[in-house]
């Protein structure tokens, strides 16, 4: 009889205890379930557009058929690309081009540059003559070649330059600190492309970005007159046919543009507050609002959605749905991203 008592007691008293916290349980999940709050997985994308990879072609020196020949081709295909530029050699006027011996494969005009720049090209510093930085004496020196560069880039495109690109591909620490000062990245990695370079390695290259997801930066010099040309321009032209083939995996942005969204994807911070049929995004960036101006790729990954609306100040966001995401572009560390869908 005791160890039967003794049982009742401990049924009742566990029934007692654990059937509020139960029925509140199913209270709240029946709450969630009725007004759809059930919390998708949210992230930042790695690379704008949630594609798989990212390429920058970057240009060295400024060189004349880079005007001609490859702002043309990135433009046929809906690129842009960085074009590094050597300002003391940067010719006034067409006529100085075919005069002065020391311009030796041609330069581009300021005015040609400012209009590659209107029409979204990258116009950055290499440097105010191309001295190789590592071997200057004093710090001086060393930002007198980055300095006097940014201001007549400054001066003569409109756009002071967020990123550098170090001469002959030197530097160490004390250059990088200097050339990194009130920017948003230099160049130190790169792959050099060439009269040795053929479509079919290149296409191979941008597959290995797919796989590996990736930032390639290609550096290119002449195309087809000048040091390092490719033995034609279709070679070059080919490959970035192959890469607009691929354009659903592969982000094709400036050096600024790519730099800028790997940094801030990797320095936001992201928090998400559930509602019915949405959600609120905010995001907290410590990096410098005004070198760091990019937008990023908030992915939703949730599936039978027909419409979605997004908003942040008010104003809608770029939106876009696909069967298993949908992918907004916002600007980080502002004010909150209110989205709502429909299925």
């Amino acid at each position: 009889m005791k160890n039967f008592n003794f049982s009742l007691f401990l049924s009742l008293f566990f029934l007692i205890i654990l059937l509020p916290e139960s029925v509140d349980a199913k209270r709240i999940n029946k709450k969630v379930d009725e007004q759809g709050v059930d919390m998708p997985k949210v992230r930042i994308a790695s690379f704008k557009g949630d594609k798989a990879c990212a390429i920058s072609y970057t240009f060295d020196d400024a060189l004349r058929d880079q005007s001609i020949l490859a702002a043309p081709m990135l433009e046929k295909y809906g690129f842009r690309g960085t074009f590094w530029a050597i300002p003391s050699m940067v010719p006034e006027t067409e006529e100085e081009i075919l005069t002065n011996s020391k311009k030796k494969w041609g330069g581009i005009t300021w005015k040609r540059l400012k209009e590659m720049s209107d029409n979204g090209h990258e116009i950055s510093n290499h440097g105010w003559s191309h001295k190789n930085l590592v071997n200057l004496k004093s710090e001086q020196e060393i930002r007198a070649e980055i300095e006097k560069a940014d201001s007549l880039i400054l001066l003569k495109i409109g756009k002071k330059p967020r990123t550098f690109c170090y001469p002959y591909n030197a530097f160490n620490d004390q250059v990088l600190a200097i050339a990194m000062e009130n920017r948003v990245d230099t160049r130190t990695r790169c792959s050099g492309w060439g009269y040795r370079t053929t479509t079919q390695w290149m296409n191979n290259w941008a597959d290995g970005l797919i796989k590996k997801g990736e930032w390639g930066i290609p550096m290119i010099h002449a195309i087809i007159d000048g040091f390092d040309a490719f033995p034609s321009a279709d070679v070059l032209d080919n490959h970035m046919a192959y890469v607009k083939s691929k354009e659903d995996r592969i982000w094709v942005g400036t050096f600024l543009e790519i730099a800028s969204y790997v940094k801030e994807s990797e320095n936001v911070r992201l928090s998400v507050t559930p509602r019915k049929n949405g959600l609120i995004c905010k995001t907290e960036m410590t990096l410098d609002k005004k070198l760091f101006t990019e937008s990023l790729t908030l992915v939703i990954e949730i599936t039978g959605v027909t419409s979605v609306k997004a908003t942040q100040k008010g104003k809608k966001l770029p939106a876009t749905i696909a069967s298993d995401k949908i992918c907004i572009d916002f600007m980080p560390g502002d004010s909150p991203v209110k989205i709502r869908w429909k299925k």
